[in-house]
Order: structure tokens, then sequence, then C-alpha cells
């Protein structure tokens, strides 16, 4: 009965028409996890799939959240927590219940399972999702976040990808001082799927100005322009498809997401003309300014040191000039 239950919901593709029966799905859970735990795993992967299908992100977990907590905890298989793992992304991170403590464990069991792509996936969605939480971001151990590194490929359209372009996640993010994870970070969220946050947008145009100049960074602007040019050149194909099939179909909300990462490709830009044409300058600016802007049509020159040494019968009567202490 159980089994043709979970059949059914598996076989329907209404999201809806699953959603409708959530109570029903949460009552197998305790059923379905103890299966699992016996190595029979096939309907713990059923109930898996139908809560991704139902696309209502924590529909039910809200109610058997101390049930998978216990799951995490005890000696379980380590395919029932891989499983649990897969469908992180759709714990209830965003009810006010889940605590700090669920954010622990869950990161513990993380970094004991096995790596695998699909894995890296659903770590990083949630991962992102939790540090959208202000109640939850300071309990992520700051060891999850090399997580970013690993650079598995997000789904298209996922919760964690959306929520973490926020700009506290983008404030947490370049807390961190790793230059590395930063940018990982910056490649998982910039997707032709999602609007970005307006105020996470200045935010990261505030990161590019100080927190990628220099030489050292050049090789992480690079890896961005690259990918920049990707996501757009998808929106530009988007764009196309939808003018050829129905003309002015969601037109303006592909322009408005074109618009935010032409203005990130543009400030990259400008950091690469910058420190091409005066590294030094650019340094300089930064150390007493904190930030570097420099329009793309100015040309800086920056002079080489020149030393000059006065004797001290010469000194003149009146203070030198600022400009001439400057090249002392």
């Amino acid at each position: 009965m159980i089994s043709q239950e979970l059949r059914t919901m598996t076989a329907a593709t209404d999201a809806h028409l699953i959603y409708t029966r959530y109570k029903a799905i949460t009552a197998l859970f305790p059923y379905v996890a103890w299966k699992a735990k016996k190595g029979q795993g096939e309907m713990f992967d059923t109930f898996l799939h139908i809560a991704r299908t139902s696309k209502k992100g924590g529909f039910m977990w809200h109610r058997i959240r101390t049930p998978i907590a216990v799951l995490l905890r005890e000696e379980s298989p380590i395919s029932l927590k891989q499983a649990i793992l897969l469908a992180s992304p759709n714990l209830p991170w965003r009810n006010p219940t889940t605590d700090g403590n669920f954010v622990r464990l869950w990161a513990e069991v993380a970094c004991a399972v096995p790596w695998t792509c699909h894995i890296g996936q659903s770590v990083v969605d949630t991962l992102l999702l939790i540090a959208s939480q202000d109640s939850l971001r300071s309990h992520i151990p700051v060891g999850m976040w090399s997580w970013l590194n690993k650079r598995p490929l997000l789904p298209p359209t996922c919760a964690g990808g959306c929520w973490g372009t926020e700009r506290n996640v983008v404030q947490t993010v370049r807390k961190l001082g790793d230059v590395e994870i930063l940018t990982s970070y910056l490649l998982h969220v910039w997707s032709d799927e999602d609007y970005l946050y307006p105020e996470g947008l200045d935010e990261m145009c505030a990161s590019i100005r100080e927190d990628f100049y220099g030489a050292g960074t050049r090789r992480h602007r690079k890896d961005l322009l690259q990918h920049l040019d990707r996501v757009l050149a998808q929106l530009d194909f988007k764009s196309e498809s939808i003018q050829q099939q129905e003309r002015g179909l969601g037109e303006d909300d592909i322009q408005s997401v074109k618009g935010q990462y032409e203005r990130l490709k543009e400030v990259l830009l400008q950091m690469d003309v910058l420190f091409r044409e005066s590294p030094r300058f650019a340094i300089i600016a930064h150390e007493l300014t904190g930030v570097c802007r420099v329009s793309l049509n100015v040309h800086v020159w920056n002079p080489p040191p020149l030393p000059i040494v006065v004797r001290p019968e010469y000194l003149p009567l009146h203070p030198l000039p600022i400009y001439l202490l400057s090249l002392a």
C-alpha cells in the first residue's frame, strides 16, 4: 500500500497535486527512513524524487526535521546520509524554527560523506541558501566556504543561486579575505536564469573595485570576464529565441538581467584598463581611497621616481613645493 502510494506520487507531473497530498507523503517518512537504514533505499530515493518534483521547498520538511536530524546523528548508512544531503536544498532553512545546531550537523555530515558532483551541487546550493538567513549565517563553519572552490555546476534554477546574491551574503564572502573563494562564489551566482538583488549587485561592483585590484588578481578577473561573456551570450540567445517565437514575451525581463551583467562587465574592464596602463597609480589610488574609479577614456602616465639629494648648505630659505617634495 505504501509503495503504491509512492509510485502514484512519482508518476504525477502536477506539482500542485503532490502538494495537496503533502500530509500523506510526510507521514510515510519514518517508515521510508527505517527501510533505508535496513539497506532498502529505493523507497527513500522515490521519496526524495517526489519532494524535488513538488518544487515547493520545505513544503513538508518542517514536520520531519527532528527525525532527519536523528538520522544524521546516528550511525546511519552513508548512502542514507548522502540522500539527505541531496535533499538538503529542500530542507526548511527559511523556516524560523531551524536553528544553528541543525546547520552544524548538516556541515559535519557534508564533510564526512564521499564527494560526488551531485553532492557538491546540493551542498553549495544549500550553503548559499543558509547564508541568506541572518539567524543561521554565523553558524556556518568557515571551512564550508571552501566547497565553493570545487565549483560544481549548479542547476539552472536553484534557491541558493537566487537568495545567495543578497548583499549580506556578498559581504560575508568578502570578509573571508580569500580571493579564490570570492571568485568561485561569483562564478556560482552569476547566471542567466535569475535577477541579482540590486543591493547585492552594488556590493559585487564594490568588491570588483576593492578586492580584485593588482596584478595578483589578473587571473581571477579573466575568469570572471569569460564567465560574464558566456552569461551575456546566453541572454542574447534567449532574446533572439523569444523574438522568433512570440515577439515581446519576457523581453523586458531578459534586458533587465542583461543590464545587470553588462554593468559588472564594465567595472571589470575598467579595472583591467586601469592596471594595464598604470598599475602603480592604481595601487596608490586604492591605498589612499580604498576605491579605484578611472574612466575608460582617461590615460594616466605615472613617471618613475626621481631621487634628489640636497646638501645642507644649499637648502632653500623657503619650503620646497609639494610636487618637488613628492619626488624626493
